[in-house]
């Protein structure tokens, strides 16, 4: 074997291992999930002889009206992110006005704030305007704290689309809106589907945030509602543990979905950002 031959081999040997090691825990959440309390104990590592869906059923009874709150959140917040995210992107990239630079450093600067610092003085925020408990009080501060990432990262990128094209456009008569439509918005799709995927992720796996905000019980976030599930009295061959990993793999499963479904524009957007930016 040669030395190539043996470069090649030990690295896919370690990209295997690699992934058996961060796929493993999936793995073991969803089969135990789908196992009685007594076989998890005699063979946790074991697979199911027979699956019991009836853990599942368990599962979504508890966790059912959180998936509801959290679609209505995640859809109001990742579309008015991308949506103000992608003009102000156009504005900062094609657009001449007085105090652009300085106010483009003012929203980058926003990125080296880490988030925990801005929780109380955003919770106070919230309080003072009476949307502790509401939807909105969740939906407002995601959408702010989504824009200076989604603006700059769009802005970089909707610079790199060749200013012939809109040379051309204004030639023709156009404005701004119509460029916008016309090349910036088509052209920064792959784009925007890799920040919503991102603005997704992050909102629906928010623990910390939905705590403080969502106090009372009939208002849980997807997060909320897996953390602080509850199962009912169990049968003595069904054990709680199996009903709170149902629990995971449901919450698992619209995030799969949307990765599954979005991959090729996923790739495509990051990596178009990595190679323009």
């Amino acid at each position: 074997m040669t030395k190539r031959h043996r470069k090649f081999v030990g690295t896919h040997v370690f990209l295997t291992a690699l992934a058996v090691l961060t796929l493993y825990p999936i793995f073991f959440m969803i089969v135990n999930a789908m196992r009685s309390g007594l076989s998890t104990a005699t063979a946790p590592f074991a697979l199911p002889s027979h699956i019991r869906w009836i853990n599942f059923v368990y599962a979504w009874d508890g966790i059912k009206s959180a998936f509801v709150l959290t679609g209505w959140i995640e859809l109001v917040s990742v579309a008015a992110t991308l949506a103000i995210g992608v003009l102000a992107g156009y504005a900062f990239a094609k657009m001449e006005f007085w105090g652009k630079n300085a106010l483009f450093l003012a929203i980058f600067a926003l990125l080296v704030i880490p988030g925990f610092l801005t929780l109380i003085p955003l919770f106070l925020e919230i309080r003072n305007f009476h949307l502790l408990n509401t939807s909105w009080g969740l939906i407002l501060p995601y959408i702010a704290g989504g824009q200076a990432f989604t603006i700059f990262v769009l802005r970089s990128f909707i610079q790199t689309i060749p200013e012939e094209m809109f040379e051309a456009a204004r030639i023709d008569g156009a404005g701004h809106w119509r460029m916008f439509l016309n090349f910036a918005l088509p052209l920064s799709v792959p784009m925007l589907i890799a920040l919503g995927l991102m603005q997704f992720v992050a909102i629906y796996g928010d623990y910390v945030f939905p705590s403080l905000v969502l106090s009372s019980s009939g208002m849980h976030t997807v997060s909320l509602a897996v953390a602080n599930f509850t199962p009912p009295p169990m049968a003595p061959d069904i054990n709680s543990t199996n009903i709170q990993l149902a629990a995971f793999t449901l919450a698992s499963i619209p995030i799969a979905i949307l990765f599954f479904a979005l991959m090729k524009y996923f790739v495509n957007g990051m990596s178009s950002g990595a190679l323009k930016m």
